[in-house]
């Protein structure tokens, strides 16, 4: 799925064997500058994160979950 003229485009599947999976999981990543500021800021709207964000060997992440409780 895309929007006209947008960069971004959203596909959805299911991994074989995983059709359970449907509704319960998403595979999206979410690029931040400033990640630090930005979970303070989602935070402070009561979006609820797993933990603070974390270093890893490929840069930093937290996960949070949406309105639904998909994890992302």
């Amino acid at each position: 799925m895309a929007i006209p003229g947008a960069e971004t485009e959203v596909v959805l599947f299911a991994p074989d064997g995983h059709e359970s999976r449907i509704g319960t999981m998403t595979n999206l990543a979410w690029v931040s500058d400033d990640i630090q500021k930005t979970y303070e800021t989602y935070l402070k709207k009561g979006v609820e994160f797993l933990g603070e964000p974390q270093k890893m060997p490929w840069g930093t992440m937290a996960i949070f979950k949406d309105s639904e409780g998909n994890l992302h």
